[in-house]
């Protein structure tokens, strides 16, 4: 099975929920749903609740803990064989000024062209 609506699901918030609650969690396990494994473990279910409560700074890294335990035990059940990870490069010349956190790759919605400038520009 490949899954992801055509290998389209990206990180569209940089946390590791959005990999497991709509994909792997058990809500999603439905007719309509996007869990397209029907793939449930509520125990697992139960942690992840446990980690996404974990909101403190101070419990950042017990938070990146408890979620790779989660993403290990997750692969132990093999709901799904990964085939592949995409790596993209966004590539730009050296005359190119801005942000660089801007310098994204091209998919990412939004691009800021505007705040993106030529240094020689006039």
């Amino acid at each position: 099975m490949i899954w992801s609506g055509g290998l389209a699901w990206i990180a569209d918030f940089p946390d590791p929920s959005d990999f497991y609650t709509v994909i792997l969690g058990c809500a999603g396990a439905m007719k309509g749903g996007w869990n397209w494994s029907w793939y449930c473990n509520p125990e697992l279910d139960k942690r992840a609740a446990a980690a996404d409560a974990m909101v403190s700074d101070s419990m950042r890294a017990q938070r990146a803990a408890a979620w790779q335990g989660i993403f290990d035990d997750v692969m132990k059940d093999a709901p799904w064989v990964p085939i592949l990870n995409e790596k993209r490069y966004a590539m730009h010349s050296a005359r190119l000024a801005g942000d660089r956190s801007l310098y994204i790759e091209p998919i990412h919605i939004p691009v800021n062209y505007e705040y993106i400038y030529g240094r020689d520009a006039q």
